[in-house]
């Protein structure tokens, strides 16, 4: 049984657009997008995980949240992310390690430098 090591989750609207956010980085290193994310602490339950996660990157509250699948991370490790859905009911402000959040569409998913496997935890909640 493979060991969940992080949670993401894709935020949506009434549209289909997805929530993405590029972090605050230094100068020389590049500005990349990721969906809202954490890794797990001890024996914190997943559903507790991205409630953190959201509240500490956009102040707010997550509602709806479906278990969209799994995501391997390290096959030699069996470790695993698991990728959820669900949908915001307020207005975003952004926590401190936040530069910038957009709504895109999925036709717009190549317009974006996404960070390492970003794209295709996307990918897989389209499909």
């Amino acid at each position: 049984m493979s060991k969940v090591a992080e949670c993401s989750i894709i935020i949506k609207d009434d549209f289909n657009n997805i929530f993405i956010v590029r972090k605050k980085t230094k100068k020389n290193q590049p500005q990349l997008w990721y969906i809202v994310g954490r890794k797990i602490r001890g024996r914190e339950i997943e559903e507790k995980c991205i409630s953190r996660a959201v509240k500490d990157d956009l102040k707010s509250i997550v509602f709806n949240l479906a278990r969209v699948g799994e995501y391997i991370l390290d096959e030699n490790l069996n470790e695993v992310c698991a990728v959820y859905e669900g949908v915001l009911n307020e207005k975003v402000v952004y926590g401190s390690d936040i530069a910038e959040g957009r709504w895109i569409s999925t036709n717009e998913l190549d317009d974006f430098d996404f960070a390492d496997d970003e794209k295709e935890k996307i990918l897989m909640y389209i499909k």
